[in-house]
């Protein structure tokens, strides 16, 4: 008997070929995510080669959580792709755009009544700050853009998003907007709008748009989809195409180096922004992009987020192991979503 996964996997495949392509961008951007979970936050190279010592050629889905800050289930997901995961589910509760019900599914799926447990995660800050940190706390990690958000929803304020927020945590939470209506003419203005819920930092905001450009591209099959963003990006974007130019001299450094000593491990943009796209630049396939990333360390889960949402709208749901699919929780409910949601 074919479980609920394997049919839905069966009729993603014969989707037609831009619909796939959609479908593969969200369902790589949670495998990416889930793949880099357990080993997420580990700076110190030396801790994760330790780690992965058994078996270094495959640290994707590690069985056991070895992030410093908190500790999930193989297979679950951080909360990049669960921002994402928000969106999606208002998109498909809608039928359509509704940026006011986006908002309130942020305060559903992160608010008090969620598995986000804000108490735990002060008291790890608390303790970092005097240095008597124990370990990871035991279940999800709320991303600072979201609780500036939470609490800028809650008291009124017209934009939510934190001017001290440098992550990319905008560009996950718009990815699902960005794969439903590529190629509308007022999808950038959609991306500026949910991306402002998690930062005003115009860095972060403007590396958003750019990222979101990108996947619309590969989405839309044009030739050389990074390359082609860059160049039409010239005038409006000219920090960011100069970036990208300047990806083309680091291809023949390896990825971690690359990463550790050229674009910075931290979750900050641009360094996330680049250090996905030199995985990208520098791979054939959805694996080998995510695994180099995963070994660069740091906060590898925005880079696979990117690199999977990418990779997933450049090779479509066949490009993604179906073994990693089957080792992300809650596939099912995320493939039906997608699908639903691009019709």
């Amino acid at each position: 008997m074919k479980t609920r996964l394997s049919s839905l996997l069966e009729q993603a495949v014969h989707l037609p070929e831009l619909q796939q392509k959609k479908v593969g961008s969200l369902v790589g951007a949670a495998v990416g995510d889930a793949a880099a979970r357990p080993l997420h936050w580990v700076y110190d190279l030396g801790d994760l080669n330790k780690y992965i010592r058994s078996n270094p050629d495959h640290p994707e889905f590690w069985p056991e959580s070895k992030s410093p800050f908190y500790s999930l289930p193989t297979g679950e997901n951080s909360c990049y792709w669960d921002q994402a995961m928000a969106v999606m589910t208002s998109l498909k509760n809608c039928k359509e755009f509704d940026f006011e019900n986006i908002c309130k599914e942020f305060t559903v799926q992160f608010g008090p009544t969620s598995p986000y447990n804000m108490d735990k995660r002060e008291e790890y800050m608390h303790l970092r700050r005097y240095g008597k940190i124990q370990g990871p706390i035991m279940g999800k990690w709320l991303h600072g853009g979201m609780i500036k958000f939470l609490e800028n929803f809650a008291a009124n304020k017209e934009i939510c998003g934190d001017s001290h927020i440098k992550e990319t945590d905008g560009f996950c939470c718009s990815l699902p907007v960005v794969v439903k209506y590529a190629g509308s003419g007022d999808l950038m203005e959609r991306v500026r709008k949910v991306t402002s819920t998690q930062s005003s930092w115009p860095v972060a905001v403007r590396h958003a748009m750019v990222a979101s450009k990108i996947v619309e591209a590969f989405l839309l099959g044009r030739p050389d989809p990074i390359e082609t963003v860059k160049n039409e990006i010239r005038s409006d974007f000219p920090e960011i195409a100069k970036e990208i130019e300047d990806i083309e001299n680091t291809l023949t450094v390896g990825h971690t180096k690359a990463v550790g000593f050229i674009f910075g491990r931290p979750c900050y943009n641009p360094g996330s922004f680049l250090g996905s796209l030199h995985a990208v630049k520098t791979s054939q396939h959805f694996d080998e992009a995510v695994r180099k990333t995963i070994l660069a360390g740091g906060c590898n889960c925005s880079r696979s987020f990117f690199i999977g949402a990418m990779m997933g709208a450049k090779l479509g749901i066949r490009g993604i192991p179906r073994e990693w699919i089957e080792k992300t929780n809650n596939a099912e409910d995320i493939l039906e979503m997608a699908m639903e949601i691009t019709k």
